[in-house]
């Protein structure tokens, strides 16, 4: 068995003298779609389908929130802080964009092979798991998987109460109260004080003077630290690590004045299989998004529409316009593999009129479908697009009689 690629050197093959020559095997395959199929249909074979592309769009959303700490009101007073939050608000926004592609069977595109008896042991044909052909009669084929995905989605919310730490041991104080009374006793007035101990709440002012307090004594704890003035020798790992915990505990505190801003990071993932009858310009509304409610569904009227645009670059028009016209003059004709010639498309995320994201991909159902001969040859696909990655021509050799 050996392969024969150029069509000149089978004709001399063919007429060069020997006692060998080559001929052509009688077809080992004929390729026909499901649709053509009869019911019952008798003949052994296997079902192979050719890929569709799929868009998968990453959208990234950065969740803002701000809360205003417990005692705002009192950071000018007693700290002299003046840019703090005073009221809570929470933001969206798109941070992060990402088109990306993979291949799945095609529905529409699904194929028997139909393999006469005396040529089962003629055949080999090479699928993925998804039954998207590889190679037909190719001794190293490999059979590659379709990139494959997962649809995910993270999210969280954040409380205010939760957002800050409280190192306040209680929120009781001990109120003394002097009772002053007046006793006639003959004649005589006799005052008598008496003391009651009673344990109040402490109001908020009193808590955020207590908390202010607190932070200026670890300001001069770590003034005391850095300036020697402890009279103790510390290692430098040993103060820098005293140091750090200072002004760990001092932001923790401060936030009870300044508030805190919290971010968290979620991630969508959005699928657009395109249809082989979309035109040019066209486009697909994935969701909508707005800056206080973040990604809502299409369906959804508030907040901006998110679309998807695909623009065809059209190089496979004139093919198809050949491919048909043979088409419907050799209807008769066997077929043997079919196969695609996929198309570019430029892909555009746009949120209102705004664009966000672009990337260039193949599309194979914007392309064409046709079919290889129905005679014997090495072929090797490109299993993400359905096209031929290489083809020969196999070529037998047999005694003359």
């Amino acid at each position: 068995m050996k392969r024969i690629i150029i069509p000149a050197l089978l004709l001399m093959l063919m007429a060069s003298c020997g006692s060998k020559k080559n001929i052509y095997e009688p077809p080992a395959a004929e390729v026909g779609h499901v649709r053509e199929m009869k019911t019952g249909f008798p003949g052994n074979g296997l079902y192979y389908a050719l890929p569709r592309t799929v868009i998968s769009v990453d959208i990234e959303v950065t969740r803002t929130e701000k809360i205003p700490g417990p005692y705002a009101t009192f950071a000018e007073r007693y700290l002299g802080l003046h840019d703090v939050i005073e009221r809570q608000t929470l933001d969206y926004e798109i941070s992060g964009v990402k088109i990306n592609s993979y291949s799945e069977p095609d529905p529409d595109h699904v194929f028997f092979v139909t393999i006469p008896d005396h040529q089962t042991q003629n055949l080999y044909i090479a699928l993925n798991e998804a039954g998207m052909i590889s190679s037909v009669n190719s001794p190293d084929y490999k059979v590659f998987p379709g990139k494959s995905t997962f649809e995910s989605k993270d999210m969280g919310l954040l409380t205010g109460d939760a957002a800050f730490n409280y190192f306040i041991d209680t929120n009781l104080m001990e109120r003394i109260d002097t009772i002053i009374e007046n006793v006639l006793e003959d004649t005589i007035t006799v005052q008598r004080q008496t003391l009651r101990r009673s344990w109040v709440e402490k109001s908020q002012e009193l808590r955020a003077r207590e908390v202010a307090d607190y932070i200026l004594e670890i300001r001069e704890k770590k003034f005391d630290l850095i300036s020697g003035f402890q009279e103790i020798t510390y290692s430098k790992e040993a103060l820098e690590f005293m140091y750090s915990e200072l002004n760990k505990l001092e932001d923790d505190y401060l936030n009870l004045f300044t508030g805190i801003t919290a971010q968290k990071t979620m991630r969508y993932r959005f699928i657009h299989t395109p249809g082989i009858q979309d035109g040019e310009n066209d486009r697909k509304l994935l969701f909508r998004f707005s800056p206080e409610g973040g990604i809502s569904a299409a369906s959804d009227n508030t907040g901006n529409p998110v679309w998807l645009h695909y623009d065809r670059s059209n190089t496979t028009h004139l093919p198809g316009q050949k491919i048909m016209e043979n088409t419907l003059e050799n209807n008769l004709v066997r077929k043997g593999f079919h196969y695609r010639i996929p198309e570019y498309a430029d892909l555009t995320l746009k949120v209102g009129e705004t664009t966000r994201a672009r990337a260039r991909t193949l599309v194979n159902q914007f392309g064409i479908v046709t079919y290889l001969p129905a005679m014997d040859m090495e072929i090797r696909f490109f299993p993400e697009t359905g096209s031929i990655k290489s083809i020969g021509i196999q070529a037998k050799e047999e005694e003359e009689e």
